[in-house]
């Protein structure tokens, strides 16, 4: 598995986006699934909240706007283009006591997955090879991982608190 980490980010950008994301003003929404945010898919044993700021190009948040300096930051780190973000979805996971959620791939087709942890916890991402864990990523404010978004990997709850994740997915755009 090929995988970077980073810290893409000024502190000020850090602490802005936490604090916006842990407020109460902040709106999240609630998933049945973890793992998939369409119905009928999954076994609903794993609830989360979510909030998608882009979807297939095209912002899809009010907050949209507060988080576009971050994507900037987040694409140039990743090496990927601004305008090849597919999906930036945020996820907030409260403890559930699972070892970890349902392995997947965010999506079918080629892309590439930059993986931004909003706050600490010690919910870690695991990836999977063959049904295996191979590797675990274990979230700090500020910490960025880049994988092929055709690795298997599932997020895991954190034990107290809250985890914020900040997913981006990029897919290049066909001219």
């Amino acid at each position: 598995m090929k995988s970077s980490f980073s810290y893409p980010l000024p502190q000020c950008m850090e602490d802005q986006i936490e604090e916006l994301c842990l407020s109460p003003q902040f709106p999240w929404y609630f998933i049945r699934e973890t793992t998939w945010l369409e119905e009928g898919i999954g076994n609903y044993d794993s609830s989360s909240f979510s909030h998608v700021l882009v979807m297939d190009y095209q912002p899809a948040s009010q907050y949209y706007d507060v988080f576009e300096s971050a994507l900037r930051c987040i694409a140039n780190i990743a090496e990927q283009p601004f305008s090849d973000i597919y999906r930036a979805r945020l996820g907030l996971l409260y403890p559930d006591g699972k070892q970890h959620h349902n392995p997947h791939v965010d999506f079918e087709f080629p892309h590439t997955t930059a993986l931004y942890y909003v706050n600490d916890s010690d919910g870690s991402t695991h990836f999977f090879q063959d049904g295996s864990v191979i590797q675990k990523s274990q979230p700090a404010k500020g910490k960025m991982i880049v994988f092929d978004g055709l690795q298997t990997h599932a997020s895991a709850s954190p034990t107290k608190g809250v985890r914020v994740a900040l997913n981006v997915n990029f897919r290049p755009r066909v001219c």
